[in-house]
């Protein structure tokens, strides 16, 4: 059975350096390195030997350069070589996740049923998001982005196949022509078993973070419509939202601002929004949209409410 040295240099071990033995001749380095470690991809490899991070006998190297017995493999900074592998394990495992959840497809649109949690377009300390995975959903496409979720919200999400029809998606949102359904979990019930929020919605620093919150005197109109579907226990409401605008936090400022939070939504409910016993988990769910398609089909894609939300439903009823 072969045997590979692997020592780590003890006056660097801030730096973790690991060198390898050769203990072959005649193989190319990537393959030797996939031997020692087996679950590094080569994209990886590849990275790390053009950035130096890799070394054999102290020079930079290609991945297809021969190795042979006697010679040393240079490993630096190991442990960033790891997380890159680390990174890609979970694009892979995210990119799965999301082919799992394709809810509906045809020439124009990919809809997706998007799982709480996943983040639909990067940001600040944002690692991955789906924006960065739009050319890999099918192969030899690449998904435009044409209206967004919270990372928290779960449910219907589509994506436009081409720049033609992202354009023309996005003046249908833009116009108010996509019909978007949510369904939610409150902390604390409506005055009235149907009515409309009617409040402008202006961007804000509070207590140093950004919120949006309600500004009767900006002209950046909000509305949106509300109906109960069912009174649950500790006060909380089951409802069928309609946003009839777009904006940033819609639904989760207008609940807020009439005492009744989403639950789980601590940014905009405070404490109020946490019940025992229930997930600490944003109860938003994007249950359905309508819209036009380029070639003036109509289409409605629905998808059931996430489980962390019909489990507090469970939870929540009255026997």
């Amino acid at each position: 059975m072969q045997t590979v040295d692997i020592s780590i240099h003890p006056n660097k071990v801030m730096e973790n350096i690991k060198t390898i033995l050769v203990k072959d001749d005649n193989v190319r380095l990537d393959r030797y390195i996939r031997r020692i470690f087996p679950d590094l991809k080569q994209s990886v490899i590849e990275k790390s030997l053009r950035k130096g991070l890799i070394k054999v006998d102290d020079c930079k190297a290609k991945s297809s350069d021969r190795v042979n017995s006697g010679q040393t493999i240079t490993l630096k900074h190991l442990n960033c070589i790891e997380n890159a592998n680390s990174d890609r394990k979970y694009n892979e495992k995210l990119v799965n996740l999301l082919r799992e959840n394709i809810l509906y497809e045809d020439e124009y649109i990919l809809a997706i049923n998007k799982p709480a949690g996943v983040i639909v377009q990067g940001g600040v300390k944002v690692k991955i998001s789906i924006s960065d995975l739009l050319d890999q959903i099918r192969e030899g496409e690449t998904f435009k982005i044409v209206h967004r979720l919270d990372r928290d919200t779960s449910g219907v999400i589509i994506f436009a196949r081409n720049a033609s029809v992202a354009r023309y998606l996005m003046e249908e949102f833009k116009g108010r022509r996509v019909k978007k359904t949510y369904l939610a979990l409150t902390s604390g019930i409506p005055s009235k078993d149907s009515g409309t929020i009617d409040y402008p919605l202006v961007k804000k620093y509070v207590s140093g973070q950004e919120k949006v919150v309600v500004d009767e005197g900006s002209p950046q109109s909000a509305t949106t419509h509300f109906s109960i579907i069912a009174r649950l226990k500790h006060n909380v409401a089951y409802l069928k939202l309609q946003p009839i605008t777009g904006r940033t936090h819609q639904l989760r400022a207008h609940l807020a601002h009439i005492n009744c939070p989403i639950l789980g939504d601590g940014k905009y409910g405070g404490k109020k929004a946490f019940i025992d016993g229930v997930a600490n988990q944003i109860h938003l769910h994007s249950h359905s949209l309508s819209l036009k398609l380029p070639s003036n089909k109509e289409v409605t894609i629905t998808v059931p409410i996430s489980r962390h939300i019909e489990k507090s439903i469970e939870v929540l009823s009255f026997d």
